[in-house]
């Protein structure tokens, strides 16, 4: 009654078996039940190591306008000393006029104009470069933090993996056991 159609009862139950299927141990494996997490943690140090990295690039920035800045105050303060000994020495020889002398009180307002400004510009850049440490130092926090929390998931894999390479020594060992009881007792025997 069986006919070569798979659509009819009697083809399908000499397909499938009737009892439940069952799969040996050692087929089915298992999964590490926090590998979702592993990722998360390696995802994690992956994204704290970049925004380590950008924040000492940031560093590096601020620390390079700083030294930037410092250096035309240096130059600022460099041409105004020079200026101002040079206004001296013709002073000293007469060389000047009272409008030669105006315009030298002009200058000296402008050149502490300039030199508070460059000032400010100074701390300014110092403070960003302070702060851009600082930021760089909580993103150095961040990562060790990302790190340590990855290396606890690892260490948890490992040992978990130990445990399932225990368990299957012990059921191969059962299995071992069984076999060689169930192996009837007497071997030379007809």
């Amino acid at each position: 009654m069986a006919s070569g159609h798979l659509g009819r009862p009697a083809a399908r139950r000499q397909l499938v078996a009737t009892g439940a299927a069952r799969y040996h141990q050692r087929v089915v494996t298992r999964k590490y039940p926090l590998d979702p997490l592993k990722r998360v943690r390696a995802e994690r140090v992956d994204q704290e190591a970049r925004a380590f990295s950008r924040a000492l690039g940031e560093v590096e920035k601020a620390r390079a306008e700083a030294e930037q800045r410092d250096r035309a105050k240096r130059d600022l303060e460099r041409s105004l000393s020079e200026v101002a000994r040079s206004e001296r020495e013709r002073l000293e020889k007469g060389d000047l006029s009272v409008a030669d002398l105006a315009r030298g009180a002009a200058f000296g307002i402008a050149g502490e104009i300039q030199r508070a400004s460059h000032e400010r510009s100074l701390e300014q850049a110092r403070a960003a470069q302070a702060r851009a440490a600082s930021e760089a130092e909580n993103k150095r926090k961040g990562l060790a933090s990302a790190r340590a929390a990855a290396e606890a998931v690892e260490k948890h894999h490992g040992k978990w993996q130990k445990t399932m390479r225990a368990e299957a020594i012990a059921r191969d060992e059962e299995s071992a056991e069984e076999a060689h009881r169930a192996r009837p007792k007497g071997r030379g025997v007809p």
